[in-house]
């Protein structure tokens, strides 16, 4: 079968031919019949000619360079650990030695004369060629005349020869032991034996019996190499990978920290991520612990790049560097980044604040609530923030803050009193972002900010707007409730997406980790995600985004546990500014959390820094219809506000008729002016401020209805 192909067709994309190459097109209007299957065309890579020009010349060493300073000591975390490990390394060592000075003394003692003894037997061996004698003494039994004699008179050359020495040195010998004896002070006896008893004691000690003892019962360091680590990701079984050759390096493997840190360029199509999910098999083929083991793909390179770090020693097991902000320092909301923990190889990660939000996810144990926490001890030591907190499963994790935290504004508990105080604030916090909103763009366009968004030049000029951060500690306690889960969900995906600009930084944490107790409207809309120990990848994509298990994020291999112990808590993947990477968050115990808030307290100069009414926190419209008496089709305000006052004696206390009627315009409901009779028994009317309870009662629907739609919405989106 032939294709028949018109060259008015092929005119614009195939140039002219050269006289070397065939014709397979003819003149316009001709027809030509073209095989399909015969190979046509030209070469697609044609044989590269040789170049010599100077860019040809040069492009070889245009690559990356070896960098004259270790990357070891590039950075100050690099150069601590490093000088660290040194000291501890030979304070340890002196320490163990100089306790075991008296056995060592000892031994000492005794193999220094058998020392004495070899030397001796040594040196008379040498003069007099002993080392000869058995060649000697074999030409002697086989009876060859002339082999004896030659090497006979060839042991006296030998021998006259070293007697020259011999004997000098001998005298030598003898003079310096009689001046050492009966002329040298008492310092330098005891400098000569210090000199004289380690080497003799050294020569005369049996083979198997070491003068000082092992500092360390672990296995000696074993050293990354090429050839290691080419048989260790073969023993991953990984499909495309069978010649130990395919893998090659892009760098010499280097000293990286606390580590050694390999750059490996794995075979066409095998991905980074084929090898870290074998991470078992891979530690396996080193010979070390899972967690001395750190395989990782390579920001900014292609994905068949892998980096694999190996610990000096389990990282689990490494001694955490202290917070910085434990004992001093401040911090500003707006412009500052804090070190929030460390990676695996030591050095410090930071995270930011402003414009942001948090979700901490993990299991019981994982360490989700302390490593949360270490964002809002670093917020409060700014004078300005305002943290709120609420401990759903009521630990008292979260006390500390309680001093610091408006009133109404802290909870600690399970129970139906938390959760309703637990909706309040975030009722009271959506009606911030109504208010808020206007005030930023009214500062705004006096200059105060390019951009409408909360700065800390607002914060300073205007207390209404200073940065609140929130802190919910088991949130799907109260999204999966029966009675607050769908108004939560509303609330919680407004706040999310319009607080961040409004200075108001949401921290949400929790351990139950699925659609419904973290809803996707929520989880996208956070910028900064940690995702701890979980148990599969589901958990890790709901966290920290579709994807992120895939690109190598790998939680599920973390053990929790005591964050004082060698299991993984604490440890998690982040994600949100930057790479997806593994970080431990900073311990701070409970002491030390409630010495950093007593130190933001005395920022504060003792006060909290906003007093919020605790009519703020009640449902207003829900109060004023739980006092309507049956009957009633409007009420004047002045009748409402004793009913509430006895309902809530804290927040309706100075409530008046005129705050009353601001309230309710602000929930929705503007007060009326109502004649009614003045009591049941008198005829007398008179005109007032109130509200009908028409007005209240559609205005609780539209509210509910508000909720339910944003509800749906939300689980459509899922």
């Amino acid at each position: 079968m032939t294709d028949q192909i018109q060259r008015d067709d092929l005119e614009p994309i195939i140039p002219a031919p050269r006289q070397d190459e065939p014709q397979f097109y003819e003149p316009r209007g001709e027809q030509v019949a073209v095989e399909v299957g015969q190979d046509t065309g030209r070469p697609v890579d044609p044989p590269r000619q040789h170049v010599g020009t100077f860019a040809d010349v040069t492009s070889r060493y245009s690559g990356p360079r070896k960098p004259i300073v270790p990357a070891s000591l590039r950075s100050q975390a690099g150069r601590h650990a490093m000088a660290q490990w040194a000291v501890t390394f030979a304070g340890y060592t002196l320490a163990y030695h100089v306790t075991r000075s008296p056995k060592y003394l000892a031994k000492a003692a005794i193999f220094a004369p058998w020392g004495a003894v070899r030397l001796s037997g040594k040196a008379i061996g040498w003069t007099f060629d002993m080392e000869g004698f058995g060649i000697r003494q074999d030409a002697a039994t086989r009876k060859n005349v002339g082999d004896y004699l030659a090497l006979s008179k060839q042991r006296d050359r030998r021998v006259g020869g070293r007697l020259w020495a011999a004997v000098p040195g001998f005298l030598l010998l003898v003079v310096l032991a009689g001046l050492l004896v009966l002329v040298a002070p008492w310092w330098g006896q005891a400098l000569a034996s210090a000199v004289l008893m380690p080497v003799l004691a050294y020569v005369g000690r049996p083979l198997d019996a070491p003068i000082l003892d092992r500092v360390f019962t672990a296995d000696r360091f074993i050293r990354l190499t090429a050839t290691l680590t080419r048989q260790a990701i073969l023993a991953c079984n990984i499909k495309g990978i069978k010649d130990p050759k395919d893998i090659k390096f892009i760098h010499d493997i280097a000293l990286a920290g606390p580590g050694h840190e390999a750059l490996v360029l794995l075979p066409p199509g095998v991905l980074a991520t084929d090898v870290i999910d074998e991470r078992e098999r891979l530690a396996s083929g080193f010979r070390l612990p899972k967690t001395q083991v750190w395989p990782s793909t390579v920001p900014a390179e292609h994905p068949g790049v892998l980096s694999i770090w190996i610990a000096h020693k389990p990282v689990s097991s490494m001694k955490a560097p202290p917070w910085p902000l434990l004992e001093d320092g401040g911090f500003d909301y707006f412009a500052d980044k804090f070190v929030y923990g460390h990676d695996e190889r030591m050095r410090p990660v930071y995270y930011s604040l402003a414009e942001k939000n948090s979700l901490f996810g993990g299991i019981p144990g994982s360490g989700k609530t302390l490593a949360a926490r270490v964002v809002l001890l670093a917020a409060v030591l700014d004078p300005l923030v305002v943290p709120l907190t609420f401990d759903l499963k009521g630990s008292g994790d979260l006390d500390c803050f309680e001093p610091l935290c408006p009133t109404g504004l802290y909870g600690s508990g399970a129970d139906e009193g938390t959760k309703a105080a637990a909706m309040a604030a975030l009722e009271w916090l959506l009606t911030e972002c109504d208010e808020r909103a206007p005030l930023v763009r009214k500062y705004a366009a006096q200059g105060m900010n390019t951009a409408n968004k909360v700065n800390r030049r607002m914060a300073e000029h205007d207390a209404r707007l200073r940065p609140l951060v929130p802190f919910f500690d088991e949130i799907q306690e109260l999204i999966t409730d029966p009675k607050h889960g769908k108004r939560a969900k509303f609330l919680l995906t407004s706040i999310v997406k319009r607080g961040r600009a409004l200075g108001i930084h949401l921290i949400l944490a929790s351990q139950r980790i699925d659609k419904e107790s973290i809803p996707k409207g929520i989880s996208s809309n956070i910028a900064l995600r940690t995702c701890l120990a979980v148990t599969s990848h589901v958990e890790v994509n709901l966290v920290l985004g579709t994807g992120a298990y895939a690109a190598g994020a790998r939680p599920t291999e973390f053990e929790p546990g005591d964050s004082t112990g060698p299991k993984d808590s604490g440890w998690g993947y982040h994600a949100g500014d930057g790479p997806i990477r593994p970080r431990r968050s900073s311990y701070v115990d409970n002491p030390a959390a409630a010495q950093v808030v007593k130190r933001a307290l005395e920022m504060r100069h003792g006060e909290q820094p906003v007093e919020v009414p605790r009519i703020a926190l009640r449902n207003l419209l829900a109060d004023v219809r739980q006092v309507w008496f049956e009957g009633e089709d409007a009420i004047w305000s002045e009748l409402i506000v004793p009913r509430l006052q006895q309902l809530d004696a804290d927040a309706y206390g100075d409530l008046t008729v005129e705050v009353f009627g601001a309230w309710m315009a602000r929930a929705g409901v503007q007060t009326e002016s109502l004649n009614r009779r003045i009591d049941s028994s008198s005829t007398k009317r008179a005109t007032r401020a109130g509200v009908k309870l028409a007005a209240l009662e559609d205005r609780i629907a539209e509210k509910t209805a508000e909720t339910i739609t944003s509800t749906d919405l939300a689980e459509v989106e899922d």
